[in-house]
């Protein structure tokens, strides 16, 4: 069995993660957790442009890698937290390089489930991750300028009993 896909795209703080986790014991499935995380916990810094495709990559990675887990566990759904097209949303945002765009479009097309997580929820902290409540609004335009238009994305917003319930509609 070839377990679905679900990716999970938007601003920092908009509860990707706790959507993530919510479904994976719902559905059930693995969760493909964000590399990035990682990246500035290793390296005790955020990334440099030249940092941008060796993340997108490694994101891609891990999702394949969470694949072959749920594919041997038999496990039907993989959730990417985040999709590896975020990197590129964020290369554009930083060091406004839009050469990622393509391969993270063509590679979350290939999802069964796009989820593009609202700002509706107060914004919280998490210490050396996020930028503020205006990194998040320019992230949002740049997925509904850039990413909206060219891949089918179901805008999950609500509380987060609400999101869970619209997201597992959805992966049916």
């Amino acid at each position: 069995m070839t377990p679905r896909r679900i990716g999970l795209l938007g601003g920092e703080s908009t509860g990707k993660t706790t959507l993530a986790r919510g479904l994976a014991d719902e559905l059930p499935g693995f969760v493909a957790e964000e590399y990035l995380r990682d990246f500035v916990r290793s390296y005790g810094r955020a990334p440099l442009k030249a940092d941008q495709e060796g993340i997108f990559l490694t994101q891609q990675a891990t999702v394949a890698t969470v694949m072959r887990a749920a594919e041997f566990a038999e496990v039907p759904w993989v959730i990417a937290d985040p999709l590896p097209l975020m990197t590129a949303v964020y290369s554009v945002l930083y060091f406004d390089d839009d050469s990622l765009m393509a391969p993270g479009i063509a590679d979350a097309a290939a999802y069964d489930v796009l989820l593009w997580c609202a700002p509706d929820i107060p914004w919280q902290a998490d210490l050396g991750m996020r930028d503020g409540p205006d990194v998040r609004a320019r992230t949002e335009e740049l997925i509904a300028d850039l990413i909206a238009p060219a891949l089918p994305l179901h805008r999950i917003s609500g509380s987060p009993a609400d999101r869970l319930a619209e997201a597992r509609r959805l992966a049916v």
